[in-house]
Protein backbone atom coordinates (compact mmCIF):
# COMPACT_ATOMS: atom_id res chain seq x y z
CA UNK A 1 0.00 0.00 0.00
CA UNK A 2 2.76 2.55 0.48
CA UNK A 3 4.28 1.77 -2.82
CA UNK A 4 0.75 2.77 -3.90
CA UNK A 5 0.59 5.68 -2.30
CA UNK A 6 4.33 6.91 -3.48
CA UNK A 7 3.00 5.91 -7.50
CA UNK A 8 -0.16 8.12 -6.88
CA UNK A 9 2.03 10.68 -4.93
CA UNK A 10 3.82 10.74 -8.48
CA UNK A 11 0.74 10.53 -10.46
CA UNK A 12 -1.09 13.56 -8.56
CA UNK A 13 1.41 15.65 -6.97
CA UNK A 14 1.00 18.62 -9.78
CA UNK A 15 -2.69 18.27 -10.01
CA UNK A 16 -5.09 20.47 -7.52
CA UNK A 17 -7.03 17.36 -6.49
CA UNK A 18 -3.58 15.88 -4.77
CA UNK A 19 -4.15 15.99 -1.08
CA UNK A 20 -8.17 15.07 -1.51
CA UNK A 21 -6.37 12.28 -3.73
CA UNK A 22 -4.51 10.92 -1.10
CA UNK A 23 -7.23 10.97 1.60
CA UNK A 24 -9.38 9.43 -0.88
CA UNK A 25 -6.75 6.43 -1.03
CA UNK A 26 -6.20 5.83 2.83
CA UNK A 27 -10.26 5.88 2.77
CA UNK A 28 -10.38 2.86 0.53
CA UNK A 29 -7.76 1.63 2.19
CA UNK A 30 -9.32 1.77 5.97
CA UNK A 31 -12.33 0.36 4.26
CA UNK A 32 -10.68 -2.55 2.98
CA UNK A 33 -9.34 -3.49 6.28
CA UNK A 34 -12.57 -3.20 8.12
CA UNK A 35 -14.72 -5.40 5.98
CA UNK A 36 -16.40 -2.55 3.74
CA UNK A 37 -15.08 -4.67 0.89
CA UNK A 38 -17.50 -2.92 -1.64
CA UNK A 39 -16.89 0.65 -0.95
CA UNK A 40 -13.73 0.03 -1.36
CA UNK A 41 -13.93 -1.33 -4.76
CA UNK A 42 -16.41 1.47 -5.94
CA UNK A 43 -13.43 3.91 -4.69
CA UNK A 44 -10.81 1.85 -6.71
CA UNK A 45 -12.82 2.00 -9.73
CA UNK A 46 -12.90 5.32 -10.06
CA UNK A 47 -9.27 5.68 -9.72
CA UNK A 48 -8.97 3.63 -12.03
CA UNK A 49 -10.92 6.21 -14.49
CA UNK A 50 -8.23 8.64 -13.66
CA UNK A 51 -5.41 5.90 -13.86
CA UNK A 52 -5.91 3.55 -16.22
CA UNK A 53 -1.83 2.19 -16.37
CA UNK A 54 -1.40 1.98 -12.42
CA UNK A 55 -0.36 -1.40 -11.74
CA UNK A 56 -1.12 -0.97 -7.78
CA UNK A 57 -4.53 -0.15 -8.47
CA UNK A 58 -5.60 -2.99 -10.82
CA UNK A 59 -3.52 -5.37 -8.11
CA UNK A 60 -6.04 -3.83 -5.30
CA UNK A 61 -8.83 -4.28 -6.98
CA UNK A 62 -8.61 -7.37 -7.70
CA UNK A 63 -7.22 -8.32 -4.32
CA UNK A 64 -11.07 -6.85 -3.21
CA UNK A 65 -13.06 -8.92 -5.51
CA UNK A 66 -11.27 -12.06 -4.21
CA UNK A 67 -11.92 -10.98 -0.59
CA UNK A 68 -15.29 -11.00 -1.21
CA UNK A 69 -15.48 -14.43 -3.70
CA UNK A 70 -16.13 -12.88 -6.96
CA UNK A 71 -13.54 -14.27 -9.11
CA UNK A 72 -14.18 -13.80 -12.37
CA UNK A 73 -14.32 -10.05 -11.59
CA UNK A 74 -10.81 -10.49 -9.99
CA UNK A 75 -9.67 -11.91 -13.10
CA UNK A 76 -11.43 -9.36 -15.52
CA UNK A 77 -9.89 -6.74 -13.87
CA UNK A 78 -5.98 -8.36 -13.70
CA UNK A 79 -6.68 -9.06 -17.72
CA UNK A 80 -7.61 -5.41 -18.07
CA UNK A 81 -4.53 -4.79 -16.88
CA UNK A 82 -2.68 -7.53 -19.06
CA UNK A 83 -4.10 -5.15 -21.89
CA UNK A 84 -3.07 -1.71 -20.64
CA UNK A 85 0.44 -2.85 -19.61
CA UNK A 86 1.38 -5.87 -21.51
CA UNK A 87 5.25 -6.03 -20.03
CA UNK A 88 4.03 -6.05 -16.19
CA UNK A 89 4.81 -9.60 -14.78
CA UNK A 90 3.56 -8.87 -11.80
CA UNK A 91 0.15 -8.48 -13.19
CA UNK A 92 0.78 -11.83 -15.22
CA UNK A 93 2.27 -13.52 -11.99
CA UNK A 94 -1.18 -12.27 -9.83
CA UNK A 95 -3.18 -13.75 -12.23
CA UNK A 96 -1.40 -17.13 -12.50
CA UNK A 97 -1.80 -16.95 -8.15
CA UNK A 98 -5.21 -16.12 -8.85
CA UNK A 99 -6.04 -19.40 -11.02
CA UNK A 100 -4.11 -21.39 -8.67
CA UNK A 101 -6.07 -20.39 -5.62
CA UNK A 102 -9.26 -20.65 -7.54
CA UNK A 103 -8.56 -24.23 -8.48
CA UNK A 104 -8.54 -22.86 -12.06
CA UNK A 105 -5.97 -25.46 -13.61
CA UNK A 106 -6.52 -25.79 -16.86
CA UNK A 107 -6.19 -21.73 -17.33
CA UNK A 108 -3.29 -21.89 -14.68
CA UNK A 109 -1.24 -24.32 -16.94
CA UNK A 110 -2.31 -22.81 -20.06
CA UNK A 111 -1.16 -19.45 -18.81
CA UNK A 112 2.40 -20.61 -17.83
CA UNK A 113 2.71 -22.67 -21.29
CA UNK A 114 2.22 -19.16 -22.33
CA UNK A 115 4.38 -17.35 -19.80
CA UNK A 116 7.64 -19.57 -21.14
CA UNK A 117 6.57 -20.05 -24.67
CA UNK A 118 6.34 -16.15 -24.95
CA UNK A 119 9.88 -15.24 -22.46
CA UNK A 120 12.06 -13.19 -24.61
CA UNK A 121 16.07 -13.42 -24.63
CA UNK A 122 16.00 -10.94 -22.70
CA UNK A 123 18.30 -11.08 -19.43
CA UNK A 124 15.56 -8.45 -17.83
CA UNK A 125 12.62 -9.81 -18.64
CA UNK A 126 13.57 -13.40 -17.39
CA UNK A 127 15.07 -12.01 -14.38
CA UNK A 128 11.36 -9.79 -13.71
CA UNK A 129 9.08 -13.08 -13.92
CA UNK A 130 11.40 -15.47 -12.53
CA UNK A 131 11.67 -13.11 -9.62
CA UNK A 132 7.76 -12.45 -9.54
CA UNK A 133 7.62 -16.39 -8.66
CA UNK A 134 10.41 -16.60 -6.10
CA UNK A 135 8.97 -13.55 -4.41
CA UNK A 136 5.67 -15.85 -3.70
CA UNK A 137 7.72 -19.01 -3.04
CA UNK A 138 6.89 -20.75 -6.20
CA UNK A 139 10.01 -22.28 -6.79
CA UNK A 140 9.01 -24.59 -9.53
CA UNK A 141 8.25 -22.49 -11.75
CA UNK A 142 10.90 -19.61 -11.04
CA UNK A 143 13.33 -22.64 -11.94
CA UNK A 144 11.54 -23.27 -15.34
CA UNK A 145 11.91 -19.56 -16.29
CA UNK A 146 15.16 -19.24 -15.40
CA UNK A 147 16.17 -22.37 -16.95
CA UNK A 148 14.36 -21.62 -20.20
CA UNK A 149 16.10 -18.31 -19.98
CA UNK A 150 19.50 -20.30 -19.71
CA UNK A 151 18.38 -21.87 -23.04
CA UNK A 152 17.12 -18.48 -24.95
CA UNK A 153 20.57 -16.79 -23.93
CA UNK A 154 22.68 -20.02 -24.66
CA UNK A 155 24.61 -19.23 -21.63
CA UNK A 156 24.57 -22.35 -19.17
CA UNK A 157 26.11 -20.40 -16.25
CA UNK A 158 23.36 -17.21 -16.41
CA UNK A 159 21.29 -17.33 -13.40
CA UNK A 160 23.51 -19.86 -11.23
CA UNK A 161 22.82 -18.06 -7.98
CA UNK A 162 18.94 -17.85 -8.79
CA UNK A 163 18.58 -21.31 -9.52
CA UNK A 164 21.11 -22.30 -6.66
CA UNK A 165 18.67 -20.53 -4.03
CA UNK A 166 15.58 -22.08 -5.68
CA UNK A 167 17.44 -25.54 -5.41
CA UNK A 168 18.25 -25.01 -1.62
CA UNK A 169 14.81 -24.40 -0.78
CA UNK A 170 13.95 -27.45 -2.54
CA UNK A 171 16.86 -29.22 -0.11
CA UNK A 172 18.95 -30.21 -3.90
CA UNK A 173 22.16 -29.71 -2.74
CA UNK A 174 23.42 -32.16 -5.42
CA UNK A 175 22.12 -29.39 -8.22
CA UNK A 176 23.25 -26.47 -6.20
CA UNK A 177 26.97 -28.06 -6.50
CA UNK A 178 26.19 -28.57 -10.14
CA UNK A 179 25.31 -24.93 -10.46
CA UNK A 180 28.17 -23.08 -8.48
CA UNK A 181 31.33 -25.68 -10.36
CA UNK A 182 29.28 -25.10 -13.76
CA UNK A 183 29.68 -21.55 -12.80
CA UNK A 184 33.53 -22.18 -11.70
CA UNK A 185 34.51 -23.79 -15.29
CA UNK A 186 33.52 -21.03 -16.48
CA UNK A 187 34.30 -18.16 -14.30
CA UNK A 188 36.85 -18.83 -12.14
CA UNK A 189 36.78 -15.32 -10.57
CA UNK A 190 33.38 -16.68 -8.50
CA UNK A 191 36.00 -18.89 -6.39
CA UNK A 192 35.71 -16.57 -3.25
CA UNK A 193 31.84 -16.01 -3.89
CA UNK A 194 31.52 -20.28 -4.18
CA UNK A 195 33.18 -20.44 -0.58
CA UNK A 196 31.37 -18.15 0.84
CA UNK A 197 28.21 -19.64 0.00
CA UNK A 198 29.09 -23.40 0.57
CA UNK A 199 30.42 -22.09 3.59
CA UNK A 200 26.75 -20.99 4.78
CA UNK A 201 25.40 -24.30 3.39
CA UNK A 202 27.76 -26.16 5.48
CA UNK A 203 26.73 -23.64 8.95
CA UNK A 204 23.20 -24.72 8.50
CA UNK A 205 23.75 -28.34 7.96
CA UNK A 206 27.29 -29.95 7.89
CA UNK A 207 25.84 -33.46 6.96
CA UNK A 208 25.56 -31.72 3.23
CA UNK A 209 29.49 -32.45 3.07
CA UNK A 210 29.75 -35.59 1.63
CA UNK A 211 27.07 -34.30 -1.23
CA UNK A 212 29.12 -31.52 -1.96
CA UNK A 213 32.18 -33.39 -1.64
CA UNK A 214 30.89 -36.06 -3.94
CA UNK A 215 29.74 -33.51 -7.08
CA UNK A 216 33.48 -31.91 -6.66
CA UNK A 217 35.18 -35.37 -7.35
CA UNK A 218 32.70 -35.40 -10.45
CA UNK A 219 33.94 -32.57 -11.96
CA UNK A 220 37.83 -32.45 -10.59
CA UNK A 221 38.08 -35.09 -13.18
CA UNK A 222 36.91 -33.23 -15.91
CA UNK A 223 38.68 -29.96 -14.78
CA UNK A 224 42.09 -31.72 -13.57
CA UNK A 225 44.23 -29.06 -15.63
CA UNK A 226 41.95 -25.99 -13.93
CA UNK A 227 43.92 -24.87 -10.98
CA UNK A 228 40.56 -23.15 -9.61
CA UNK A 229 38.94 -26.65 -8.58
CA UNK A 230 42.00 -27.92 -6.99
CA UNK A 231 42.37 -24.78 -5.33
CA UNK A 232 38.47 -25.20 -3.97
CA UNK A 233 39.35 -28.81 -3.43
CA UNK A 234 41.60 -27.87 -0.34
CA UNK A 235 39.55 -25.20 1.04
CA UNK A 236 36.43 -28.23 0.70
CA UNK A 237 39.06 -31.17 2.65
CA UNK A 238 40.10 -28.51 4.71
CA UNK A 239 36.16 -27.46 5.91
CA UNK A 240 36.05 -31.48 6.76
CA UNK A 241 39.08 -32.06 8.36
CA UNK A 242 40.74 -34.06 5.52
CA UNK A 243 44.23 -32.43 5.86
CA UNK A 244 46.14 -35.55 4.36
CA UNK A 245 43.94 -35.15 1.49
CA UNK A 246 44.39 -30.86 1.30
CA UNK A 247 48.04 -31.40 1.77
CA UNK A 248 48.41 -33.70 -1.71
CA UNK A 249 46.34 -30.83 -3.71
CA UNK A 250 48.57 -28.52 -2.46
CA UNK A 251 51.31 -30.42 -3.74
CA UNK A 252 49.57 -31.28 -7.00
CA UNK A 253 49.09 -27.66 -7.33
CA UNK A 254 52.83 -26.78 -6.61
CA UNK A 255 53.99 -29.49 -8.92
CA UNK A 256 51.69 -28.59 -12.17
CA UNK A 257 50.31 -25.27 -11.79
CA UNK A 258 53.12 -23.00 -9.83
CA UNK A 259 56.50 -24.04 -10.93
CA UNK A 260 57.62 -25.28 -7.81
CA UNK A 261 57.26 -22.01 -5.76
CA UNK A 262 55.25 -23.16 -3.55
CA UNK A 263 52.68 -20.09 -3.19
CA UNK A 264 49.87 -22.93 -2.28
CA UNK A 265 51.46 -25.13 -0.32
CA UNK A 266 52.44 -21.87 2.05
CA UNK A 267 49.08 -20.50 2.12
CA UNK A 268 47.93 -24.35 3.30
CA UNK A 269 50.59 -24.13 6.02
CA UNK A 270 49.95 -20.91 7.62
CA UNK A 271 46.21 -21.70 7.33
CA UNK A 272 47.05 -24.94 9.42
CA UNK A 273 48.85 -22.92 12.09
CA UNK A 274 46.51 -20.21 12.44
CA UNK A 275 43.71 -23.15 12.76
CA UNK A 276 46.42 -25.22 15.22
CA UNK A 277 46.84 -27.67 12.94
CA UNK A 278 50.59 -28.12 14.22
CA UNK A 279 51.58 -31.46 12.35
CA UNK A 280 50.11 -30.59 9.06
CA UNK A 281 51.45 -26.48 9.46
CA UNK A 282 55.02 -28.58 10.27
CA UNK A 283 54.62 -30.70 7.03
CA UNK A 284 53.77 -27.80 4.93
CA UNK A 285 56.89 -25.97 6.39
CA UNK A 286 59.56 -28.61 6.02
CA UNK A 287 57.38 -29.56 2.66
CA UNK A 288 59.03 -25.74 1.58
CA UNK A 289 62.10 -25.85 3.44
CA UNK A 290 63.06 -28.65 1.16
CA UNK A 291 63.19 -26.16 -1.46
CA UNK A 292 66.88 -24.62 -0.44
CA UNK A 293 67.64 -21.19 0.25
CA UNK A 294 67.11 -19.78 -3.60
CA UNK A 295 63.69 -20.60 -3.53
CA UNK A 296 61.67 -17.29 -3.18
CA UNK A 297 59.43 -18.22 -0.18
CA UNK A 298 62.76 -19.58 2.11
CA UNK A 299 62.18 -16.76 4.06
CA UNK A 300 59.24 -17.39 4.93
CA UNK A 301 59.19 -20.59 5.38
CA UNK A 302 61.72 -20.64 7.76
CA UNK A 303 59.93 -17.80 9.87
CA UNK A 304 56.51 -20.52 9.38
CA UNK A 305 59.04 -23.22 10.42
CA UNK A 306 60.14 -21.47 13.79
CA UNK A 307 57.13 -20.63 14.67
CA UNK A 308 55.90 -23.95 15.10
CA UNK A 309 58.51 -24.74 16.93
CA UNK A 310 58.54 -22.06 19.21
CA UNK A 311 54.62 -23.21 19.64
CA UNK A 312 55.58 -26.73 20.46
CA UNK A 313 58.21 -25.43 22.84
CA UNK A 314 55.17 -23.09 24.21
CA UNK A 315 52.56 -26.43 24.70
CA UNK A 316 55.17 -28.64 26.50
CA UNK A 317 54.22 -29.51 30.29
CA UNK A 318 57.87 -30.27 30.38
CA UNK A 319 60.73 -28.85 29.19
CA UNK A 320 64.43 -29.72 29.60
CA UNK A 321 67.51 -27.43 29.22
CA UNK A 322 68.36 -29.12 25.71
CA UNK A 323 64.81 -27.35 24.72
CA UNK A 324 65.84 -23.99 26.03
CA UNK A 325 69.05 -23.83 24.45
CA UNK A 326 67.96 -25.19 21.15
CA UNK A 327 65.09 -22.88 20.54
CA UNK A 328 67.20 -19.81 21.48
CA UNK A 329 70.11 -21.56 19.18
CA UNK A 330 67.47 -21.56 16.33
CA UNK A 331 66.17 -17.99 17.02
CA UNK A 332 69.68 -16.50 17.15
CA UNK A 333 70.80 -18.64 14.12
CA UNK A 334 67.56 -16.82 12.12
CA UNK A 335 68.58 -13.54 12.39
CA UNK A 336 72.47 -13.98 11.74
CA UNK A 337 70.56 -15.25 8.28
CA UNK A 338 68.20 -12.86 8.33
CA UNK A 339 67.70 -8.78 9.39
CA UNK A 340 64.92 -7.25 11.52
CA UNK A 341 62.58 -6.57 8.63
CA UNK A 342 58.61 -6.43 7.89
CA UNK A 343 58.17 -9.71 7.04
CA UNK A 344 60.25 -11.16 10.64
CA UNK A 345 58.10 -9.13 12.72
CA UNK A 346 56.24 -12.03 14.78
CA UNK A 347 59.81 -14.00 14.48
CA UNK A 348 61.50 -10.78 16.52
CA UNK A 349 58.63 -10.00 19.08
CA UNK A 350 58.71 -14.36 20.08
CA UNK A 351 62.34 -14.11 20.59
CA UNK A 352 62.33 -11.04 22.51
CA UNK A 353 59.13 -12.88 24.76
CA UNK A 354 61.37 -15.87 25.07
CA UNK A 355 64.57 -14.58 26.05
CA UNK A 356 62.35 -12.07 28.87
CA UNK A 357 60.26 -14.67 30.21
CA UNK A 358 61.81 -18.16 29.93
CA UNK A 359 65.76 -17.36 29.55
CA UNK A 360 65.93 -14.66 32.24
CA UNK A 361 67.42 -12.44 30.02
CA UNK A 362 65.62 -9.55 30.07
CA UNK A 363 68.02 -6.89 28.98
CA UNK A 364 69.08 -8.65 26.05
CA UNK A 365 65.80 -8.99 25.56
CA UNK A 366 65.20 -5.58 25.54
CA UNK A 367 68.65 -4.81 24.13
CA UNK A 368 67.28 -6.23 21.06
CA UNK A 369 63.66 -4.66 20.88
CA UNK A 370 65.14 -1.19 21.68
CA UNK A 371 68.00 -1.48 18.89
CA UNK A 372 65.60 -2.82 15.90
CA UNK A 373 62.61 -0.62 16.78
CA UNK A 374 62.98 1.88 14.38
CA UNK A 375 64.22 -0.36 11.20
CA UNK A 376 60.97 0.71 8.81
CA UNK A 377 58.15 -0.77 10.91
CA UNK A 378 55.19 0.77 10.52
CA UNK A 379 53.58 3.07 13.57
CA UNK A 380 51.25 -0.15 14.68
CA UNK A 381 54.38 -2.31 15.02
CA UNK A 382 56.54 -0.11 16.81
CA UNK A 383 53.22 0.24 18.96
CA UNK A 384 53.18 -3.70 19.81
CA UNK A 385 57.33 -3.23 20.12
CA UNK A 386 56.52 -0.94 22.41
CA UNK A 387 53.79 -2.63 24.53
CA UNK A 388 55.86 -5.94 24.46
CA UNK A 389 58.92 -3.62 25.67
CA UNK A 390 56.24 -2.38 28.47
CA UNK A 391 55.73 -5.69 29.91
CA UNK A 392 59.18 -6.53 30.25
CA UNK A 393 59.97 -3.55 32.16
CA UNK A 394 57.17 -4.24 34.41
CA UNK A 395 58.13 -8.08 35.26
CA UNK A 396 61.14 -7.11 36.27
CA UNK A 397 59.98 -4.18 38.55
CA UNK A 398 60.59 -0.62 36.27
CA UNK A 399 57.29 0.36 36.40
CA UNK A 400 58.01 4.14 35.48
CA UNK A 401 59.45 3.00 32.60
CA UNK A 402 56.74 0.36 31.71
CA UNK A 403 54.44 3.08 32.30
CA UNK A 404 56.33 5.47 29.87
CA UNK A 405 56.27 2.75 26.88
CA UNK A 406 52.84 2.94 27.23
CA UNK A 407 51.81 6.22 27.22
CA UNK A 408 53.67 6.38 23.71
CA UNK A 409 51.55 3.79 22.67
CA UNK A 410 48.53 5.68 23.74
CA UNK A 411 49.94 8.82 21.44
CA UNK A 412 51.50 7.31 18.92
CA UNK A 413 48.41 5.40 17.81
CA UNK A 414 45.78 7.36 18.96
CA UNK A 415 43.11 6.45 16.31
CA UNK A 416 43.40 2.71 16.89
CA UNK A 417 42.80 -0.26 19.51
CA UNK A 418 46.37 0.13 20.10
CA UNK A 419 45.81 3.00 22.50
CA UNK A 420 42.95 1.60 24.33
CA UNK A 421 45.38 -1.49 24.67
CA UNK A 422 47.86 0.32 26.01
CA UNK A 423 45.64 2.21 29.00
CA UNK A 424 44.70 -1.42 29.84
CA UNK A 425 47.44 -2.66 29.45
CA UNK A 426 48.57 -0.02 32.28
CA UNK A 427 45.71 -0.29 34.17
CA UNK A 428 46.25 -4.21 34.85
CA UNK A 429 49.98 -2.68 35.80
CA UNK A 430 48.92 -0.74 38.40
CA UNK A 431 46.27 -3.99 39.29
CA UNK A 432 49.20 -6.74 39.60
CA UNK A 433 51.30 -3.96 41.64
CA UNK A 434 48.35 -3.29 44.63
CA UNK A 435 47.11 0.24 43.32
CA UNK A 436 43.56 -1.30 42.96
CA UNK A 437 41.44 1.77 43.31
CA UNK A 438 43.66 3.61 40.28
CA UNK A 439 43.32 0.44 38.35
CA UNK A 440 39.26 0.04 38.73
CA UNK A 441 38.97 4.11 37.42
CA UNK A 442 40.97 3.02 34.46
CA UNK A 443 38.97 -0.05 33.75
CA UNK A 444 36.25 1.58 34.09
CA UNK A 445 36.86 4.42 31.62
CA UNK A 446 37.69 1.54 29.25
CA UNK A 447 34.60 -0.12 29.45
CA UNK A 448 32.92 2.19 26.31
CA UNK A 449 36.54 1.19 24.36
CA UNK A 450 35.24 0.61 20.42
CA UNK A 451 37.20 -2.62 21.15
CA UNK A 452 35.10 -5.11 21.95
CA UNK A 453 37.24 -7.37 23.35
CA UNK A 454 39.30 -4.34 25.33
CA UNK A 455 35.50 -3.61 26.53
CA UNK A 456 35.15 -6.98 28.11
CA UNK A 457 38.09 -7.05 29.85
CA UNK A 458 38.10 -4.03 31.51
CA UNK A 459 34.37 -4.75 32.22
CA UNK A 460 35.34 -7.74 33.51
CA UNK A 461 38.32 -6.39 35.79
CA UNK A 462 35.86 -3.83 37.10
CA UNK A 463 33.38 -6.45 38.27
CA UNK A 464 35.89 -8.36 40.09
CA UNK A 465 37.34 -5.63 42.06
CA UNK A 466 34.15 -3.95 43.04
CA UNK A 467 32.89 -7.38 43.81
CA UNK A 468 35.24 -8.54 45.93
CA UNK A 469 36.48 -5.85 48.43
CA UNK A 470 37.30 -7.53 51.99
CA UNK A 471 34.62 -6.87 54.60
CA UNK A 472 36.96 -4.12 56.47
CA UNK A 473 36.96 -2.34 52.82
CA UNK A 474 40.27 -3.22 52.23
CA UNK A 475 42.09 -5.21 48.88
CA UNK A 476 44.23 -6.88 50.76
CA UNK A 477 42.56 -10.43 49.47
CA UNK A 478 42.65 -8.62 45.94
CA UNK A 479 46.22 -8.12 46.07
CA UNK A 480 46.85 -11.65 46.70
CA UNK A 481 44.66 -12.49 43.58
CA UNK A 482 46.22 -10.07 41.65
CA UNK A 483 49.62 -11.62 42.33
CA UNK A 484 48.32 -14.71 41.25
CA UNK A 485 46.85 -13.40 37.62
CA UNK A 486 50.49 -11.43 37.14
CA UNK A 487 52.55 -15.11 37.84
CA UNK A 488 50.24 -16.53 35.32
CA UNK A 489 50.56 -14.18 32.60
CA UNK A 490 54.62 -14.94 33.27
CA UNK A 491 54.13 -18.53 33.56
CA UNK A 492 54.88 -18.91 37.32
CA UNK A 493 52.38 -21.33 38.28
CA UNK A 494 53.71 -22.56 41.00
CA UNK A 495 54.04 -19.42 42.78
CA UNK A 496 50.69 -18.57 41.53
CA UNK A 497 49.30 -21.27 43.30
CA UNK A 498 51.07 -19.88 46.03
CA UNK A 499 49.46 -16.89 46.50
CA UNK A 500 45.56 -18.65 45.92
CA UNK A 501 46.38 -21.17 48.90
CA UNK A 502 47.56 -17.61 50.69
CA UNK A 503 43.95 -16.36 50.35
CA UNK A 504 42.30 -20.33 51.20
CA UNK A 505 44.40 -19.81 54.42
CA UNK A 506 44.14 -16.00 55.72
CA UNK A 507 40.80 -16.22 55.00
CA UNK A 508 37.21 -18.40 56.53
CA UNK A 509 35.65 -16.88 53.76
CA UNK A 510 36.23 -14.17 51.03
CA UNK A 511 33.90 -13.28 48.22
CA UNK A 512 36.76 -14.35 46.03
CA UNK A 513 36.94 -17.96 46.91
CA UNK A 514 34.96 -19.06 43.54
CA UNK A 515 37.33 -16.56 41.56
CA UNK A 516 40.06 -18.08 43.42
CA UNK A 517 38.25 -22.02 42.36
CA UNK A 518 38.36 -20.60 38.83
CA UNK A 519 41.91 -19.89 38.55
CA UNK A 520 43.07 -22.58 39.83
CA UNK A 521 41.05 -24.61 37.15
CA UNK A 522 42.40 -22.44 34.24
CA UNK A 523 45.80 -23.05 35.68
CA UNK A 524 45.56 -27.03 35.30
CA UNK A 525 44.11 -27.11 32.14
CA UNK A 526 47.08 -24.88 31.04
CA UNK A 527 49.22 -27.99 32.82
CA UNK A 528 46.86 -30.02 30.45
CA UNK A 529 45.41 -31.89 33.73
CA UNK A 530 42.01 -31.84 32.67
CA UNK A 531 40.61 -34.08 35.53
CA UNK A 532 41.83 -31.64 38.00
CA UNK A 533 40.74 -28.36 36.37
CA UNK A 534 37.05 -30.24 36.27
CA UNK A 535 36.90 -31.07 40.18
CA UNK A 536 37.12 -26.98 40.16
CA UNK A 537 34.92 -26.23 38.13
CA UNK A 538 32.61 -28.58 39.56
CA UNK A 539 33.10 -27.35 42.98
CA UNK A 540 32.54 -23.83 41.62
CA UNK A 541 28.50 -25.17 40.18
CA UNK A 542 28.35 -27.05 43.49
CA UNK A 543 29.15 -24.21 45.79
CA UNK A 544 28.05 -20.94 43.66
CA UNK A 545 25.46 -21.41 41.37
CA UNK A 546 24.33 -18.05 41.91
CA UNK A 547 27.96 -16.18 41.20
CA UNK A 548 29.13 -14.63 38.26
CA UNK A 549 31.90 -17.28 37.83
CA UNK A 550 28.61 -20.08 37.56
CA UNK A 551 28.33 -19.57 33.66
CA UNK A 552 32.23 -19.38 33.26
CA UNK A 553 32.88 -22.55 35.07
CA UNK A 554 29.90 -24.14 33.05
CA UNK A 555 31.43 -22.96 29.66
CA UNK A 556 34.59 -24.13 30.56
CA UNK A 557 33.50 -27.70 31.45
CA UNK A 558 31.67 -28.24 27.74
CA UNK A 559 34.72 -27.42 26.30
CA UNK A 560 37.01 -29.68 28.55
CA UNK A 561 34.41 -32.85 27.73
CA UNK A 562 33.93 -31.59 24.36
CA UNK A 563 37.80 -31.23 22.68
CA UNK A 564 39.82 -32.96 25.92
CA UNK A 565 37.24 -36.18 27.26
CA UNK A 566 35.38 -36.64 24.14
CA UNK A 567 32.29 -36.84 26.14
CA UNK A 568 29.64 -35.16 23.88
CA UNK A 569 27.07 -36.45 25.89
CA UNK A 570 27.66 -34.31 29.12
CA UNK A 571 29.20 -31.32 27.12
CA UNK A 572 25.32 -31.37 25.31
CA UNK A 573 24.05 -31.46 28.78
CA UNK A 574 26.43 -28.80 29.93
CA UNK A 575 25.80 -26.59 27.63
CA UNK A 576 21.89 -26.99 27.47
CA UNK A 577 22.00 -25.81 31.07
CA UNK A 578 23.40 -22.84 30.27
CA UNK A 579 20.98 -21.75 27.54
CA UNK A 580 17.89 -22.96 30.52
CA UNK A 581 19.55 -21.86 33.85
CA UNK A 582 21.55 -18.93 32.65
CA UNK A 583 19.71 -17.55 29.73
CA UNK A 584 21.14 -13.79 30.25
CA UNK A 585 24.69 -15.60 30.77
CA UNK A 586 27.33 -13.88 27.61
CA UNK A 587 27.44 -18.05 26.91
CA UNK A 588 24.03 -18.51 25.13
CA UNK A 589 25.10 -17.56 21.61
CA UNK A 590 28.33 -20.04 21.50
CA UNK A 591 26.50 -22.62 23.84
CA UNK A 592 23.45 -22.72 20.86
CA UNK A 593 25.48 -22.97 18.09
CA UNK A 594 28.05 -25.79 19.68
CA UNK A 595 24.81 -27.62 19.97
CA UNK A 596 23.32 -27.31 17.01
CA UNK A 597 26.57 -28.27 15.75
CA UNK A 598 26.51 -31.33 17.77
Amino acid sequence: MKKLFFILFCLFSFTPLFSQTLIELERARALKEKGEINAAIDMYKEFIKQSEKNTELYLAISDCYFLVGEDKEAEKYLKKAEKVLPNDYNIKVTLYVLYEQTNQNNKKEKLLKKLLSELKANNSDVLALGNEFMTRRHWAEAKMVFLKGRELIYDNTAYTWQLSNIFMQEGDYSNIAKEYFTQLENNPKTLKQIQTNISGLFANNQDIAPIIEKEWTIYWKKNKNNPYFAQLGIWLYNQTKQYDKSFELAKLIDEKFEDNVGTTMLSFGEDMLNSNNIDYALKSANYMLKKGKDAPFYQKSKILSLTLTYKQFLSKLEKSEKDFISLETEFNNFFNEFSCSKDAFEIMLQRAEFLAFYRDKAQEAVDFLEQNINKGFSTNQRGEIKLLLAKIYNRYGDMWQASLYCSQVEQDCKNNYLADEAKLLKARFSYYNSEIEWALSQFKALRSSTTKLIANDAMSYSILIEENIDQDSTYNGLKLFAYAEREIEYNNLELAEAYLDSINTSYLYHPLFDEVLLLRAKINISKKDFNKAKEYLNEIVKKYPYDLTADDALYILSDIYLNHLNEKALAKEILEKIILDYPNSIYVIEARKTLNGL
